[in-house]
């Protein structure tokens, strides 16, 4: 399993709460941690520090978390910058949307940090997780892809 000591994540979020939860949660684990409240708050960032994975809002104020996905993931291309969507959005459709544009993962709100932590392991060790579990039954994550 992958340490998460080092990483850098950065999340694109525009509830304060949420930012301060993850912030809190994963620099206790060693992360290097940034958060964003707008879409371009979250794409200068990633321009300049270099994340190992990005956590994308869908809903953010000045752009739609799903137009802003594709260019998060070509900045990064030659690493395959792992993308995990934590959203309130539990549509079938938001999560095909976000599997087709490149998401690694689907995160519903609320959610609870460590299933979220093992997302973020997954994601980091493998890139992209194709497996795919109901966010009804676990309340908490969606992978994309399928099985």
């Amino acid at each position: 399993m992958t340490s998460l000591t080092s990483k850098r994540i950065i999340a694109i979020d525009d509830t304060h709460s949420i930012l301060t939860f993850l912030r809190i949660s994963l620099e206790a684990l060693g992360v290097e941690f940034h958060g964003a409240a707008t879409a371009a708050g979250g794409i200068a960032l990633c321009e300049t520090a270099q994340p190992d994975l990005v956590v994308l809002d869908l809903g953010l104020p000045d752009q739609e978390g799903l137009n802003i996905l594709p260019r998060l993931k070509r900045l990064y291309k030659d690493r395959n910058l792992p993308v995990i969507v934590l959203t309130v959005r539990k549509e079938q459709e938001s999560l095909e949307a976000a599997s087709k544009l490149g998401a690694n993962a689907y995160v519903t709100k609320p959610f609870i940090m460590d299933d979220l932590i093992e997302v973020i392991r997954r994601c980091l060790d493998g890139g992209n997780n194709h497996s795919k579990r109901d966010a009804k039954s676990t309340g908490t994550a969606a992978f994309a892809g399928t099985a």
